[in-house]
């Protein structure tokens, strides 16, 4: 197969014609996931940044309100914290103040026109606060500038712990002013890096770069550092990269840095992190969608290769049918091939049909003989012989006719005469009436097919019309007058050969009738006959009554008969002749029902003496009978009703319970089974399932612990939300409700 270059060019068409829409929408797809996933991670760091600046700004503007808290203070007043006694208080009150802050490890208070500084731990000089705390490269008057500070300032120092390790702190000086707005003092809080460390971890998460708090005056007051080979030193960072990730180039790495500044102090949030881990999620995304891709492109090419072959072995069977008596090479294009056998086929085609033609006049007497003989079952079968021999006879309602010629003529007359009948029935033409006419070698005559367009009425009197045309021309050129038999209309072609055979059988009447007569085999059936002496309607009318139980109108019937009897004037004999065909067809009648008389009573009836004791026996034994026949259909009503409630009983549950099925099950009809149901249970169908099903429910609800789901689809429910709604709107409340309302009274009783 894979040696063939049509199923090879199969093959790459099918794989172009999916691989270049795919490669188009896998490239926009790819893109754009990529994009916004790109956008999702930088806004997401961004977001994180942000929030540890506004942190960090709420816990320095809660500072700004502790040092005006601490203003008003009136037991931190620069005289009572100078106070022997009341100063013991003031230290107090600085450790409260201390405890209600989660980010300073000291406060500090210095008051202008002193040299002391006050603090939760007690009182110490500038000097010895300066040897107990030693700031970077500040000085003693740097110190005490700062002390008298009017805006908010910060200096990073360290301090050497119980342990000897070395802690670096934030020093925050806030300056402590008057209603005027006077500064005459400072408060100082001690931040410990290490706070400030802890908010932006638990911030930044798994954030794997470096994160740093620059003060206004570039000193880096807190740092978390993952990569030691960043300085922040070595990056310059312009206002306008604010608020945005930047890409920067440090020690010949791509990395990415997003910083934001705070406008309350003036600090900015830094984070420095190398590209390729920053966008970690990213490069795993895009290996997903790569992987995915792939696959799509594995599965859509062997499923084009698929397709294709699918599509080619049509072709290679057709191929290797018109093939298979032929030696061709694997390599040659199968299409060709199948082209020249197909012209070749059709070249022989028309060969054929140029000798069907020839042959066309006896091809055709035997397609119109074929249905004469009813050898046609179909009328597919008729139209494709019709289209082969080039005659159109598909119509409304056809007839049958024979034209039948006058015996005892020699043979070269009788061969003149058929053929003139021949060139007549050509001849003759009537608007939407055409016929075929065949020689009939057994009888002496010419049959036709006459296919006639229109309504039934409108075809019955085109029917006479043609023939009363055909008698008129058969009486202006023929030397004979023959005899034209037609049979019946009929709607169907593959029923003509009746309407042949009534023609025929209209044919043995011609004795009766005159030279160039039409004999019609419906008018021969309504001739008339010797009277039976009794009305034939009635007495079908009582066996048609006692089949079906109603005694009324037979007994009427009856009456209707024995009037008519009564009136007439009729032999003895021709009289029990009556009777007895009479007594036949209703004891013949009683046995088809399958009852059987009683003997004695039999033979009451079979030696009537009188019309009046027939009458009064026959009524007697009507009555009885439609009783019995009405007892039958209640007893057989009474077992129908409880197998079919037995039926319901044992299978409501199934999801496939239809009328249908009870029906088939049963040997009745839907509309029927559908009838009794209702007239025996007062419900439909489908309400009298309803309530089987919606009771089990309830039961299983009270008396079980399995879930809803469970029993709803256990009694033949697929969709369980339709049944809530449905068993709420009957019952009043959800399945739900129904078993915890219902479970817990029967908990109660207990």
């Amino acid at each position: 197969m894979f040696k063939s270059k049509l199923f090879i060019n199969y093959i790459v068409s099918y794989l172009i014609v999916f691989f270049v829409p795919f490669v188009i929408m896998s490239s926009i797809i790819y893109l754009n996931s990529v994009s916004n996933l790109k956008s999702e991670i930088e806004q997401s760091n961004l977001a994180k940044l942000e929030q540890v600046a506004t942190i960090t700004n709420e816990r320095m503007s809660e500072l700004e309100s502790l040092s005006n808290r601490i203003a008003r203070d009136p037991r931190l007043t620069p005289y009572m914290i100078n106070h022997p006694y009341y100063g013991l208080e003031a230290v107090a009150e600085l450790k409260k103040y201390k405890a209600n802050s989660s980010l300073v490890d000291e406060i500090l208070i210095f008051y202008h026109h002193s040299n002391m500084i006050y603090s939760s731990e007690g009182s110490f000089s500038i000097q010895a606060f300066l040897n107990k705390y030693p700031f970077y490269n500040v000085n003693l008057n740097e110190f005490g500038e700062m002390l008298h500070t009017t805006i908010p300032n910060n200096v990073l120092f360290e301090k050497q712990n119980s342990n000897g390790e070395k802690v670096n702190y934030v020093a925050y000086f806030s300056p402590i002013t008057l209603d005027s707005n006077s500064t005459y003092g400072s408060v100082l809080y001690l931040i410990n890096e290490r706070r400030l460390n802890e908010l932006i971890e638990n911030v930044m998460g798994d954030f794997k770069g470096n994160s740093y708090i620059v003060s206004g005056n570039n000193n880096i007051l807190a740092s978390t550092i993952k990569d030691p080979s960043v300085n922040i030193h070595d990056v310059s960072i312009d206002k306008s990269e604010y608020r945005r990730i930047n890409q920067i180039e440090l020690n010949n790495n791509k990395y990415s840095l997003a910083a934001v500044e705070s406008p309350v102090s003036e600090w900015k949030f830094v984070t420095i992190m190398e590209t390729a881990q920053f966008f970690e999620r990213l490069s795993d995304t895009r290996l997903l969608i790569l992987l995915l891709c792939v696959s799509v492109f594995l599965i859509g090419g062997l499923l084009a290769i698929f397709l294709a072959r699918k599509q080619y072995n049509p072709i290679r069977s057709l191929f290797n049918s018109v093939s298979h008596n032929r030696k061709i090479g694997v390599t040659v294009n199968e299409l060709e091939t199948i082209k020249q056998t197909v012209t070749s086929v059709f070249e022989d085609h028309e060969k054929l049909s140029e000798t069907v033609y020839k042959h066309q006049s006896f091809v055709r007497d035997q397609f119109i003989t074929k249905i004469l003989k009813g050898d046609f079952r179909t009328e597919e079968e008729i139209t494709s012989y019709s289209s082969t021999v080039h005659l159109d006879i598909e119509g409304d309602y056809y007839a049958s006719l024979i034209i039948s010629l006058e015996s005892g003529r020699s043979s070269s007359k009788k061969l003149i005469e058929k053929e003139t009948i021949y060139e007549m029935v050509n001849s003759t033409e009537l608007a939407d009436v055409k016929a075929f006419g065949v020689d009939l070698l057994y009888v002496n005559g010419i049959a036709l097919i006459i296919k006639i367009n229109g309504d039934f009425e409108t075809a019955s009197a085109k029917r006479r019309n043609f023939v009363e045309k055909l008698r008129a021309e058969s009486k202006k050129k023929l030397s004979i007058r023959p005899i034209i038999s037609t049979g019946s209309i009929v709607h169907d072609i593959t029923v003509v050969n009746r309407s042949y055979i009534e023609a025929l059988a209209a044919l043995e009447y011609k004795y009766y009738y005159a030279q160039g007569s039409c004999i019609y085999f419906e008018e021969i059936e309504k001739e008339p006959t010797a009277s039976l002496g009794y009305p034939k309607d009635e007495l079908l009318k009582i066996v048609q009554s006692i089949k079906h139980g109603d005694a009324q109108v037979a007994k009427e019937s009856l009456i209707s008969i024995v009037n008519t009897i009564k009136h007439q004037e009729i032999s003895h004999s021709f009289l029990r002749a009556i009777s007895f065909d009479i007594i036949n067809t209703v004891i013949k009648t009683i046995s088809e029902v399958g009852i059987t008389p009683r003997q004695n009573q039999l033979e009451v009836i079979f030696d009537f003496q009188s019309i009046e004791e027939l009458h009064s026996e026959l009524d007697k034994l009507i009555v009885q009978t439609c009783d019995e026949v009405n007892s039958n259909k209640r007893s057989q009503n009474a077992q129908l009703k409880n197998d079919l409630i037995d039926y319901l009983d044992e299978h409501y549950h199934l999801y496939d319970l239809s009328l249908e099925k009870i029906a088939l099950e049963f040997h009745l009809s839907a509309s029927y089974v559908s009838r009794f149901i209702k007239e025996q249970t007062g419900s439909n169908f489908k309400q009298y399932v309803q309530n089987l099903r919606i009771e089990k429910v309830k039961q299983d609800l009270i008396h079980t612990d399995l879930p809803i789901k469970s029993i709803v689809i256990d009694v033949g429910y697929k969709d369980v939300a339709n049944f809530t709604r449905k068993f709420k709107s009957i019952v009043g409340m959800t399945p739900g409700k129904y078993r915890q309302y219902y479970s817990e009274g029967e908990t109660e009783e207990i």
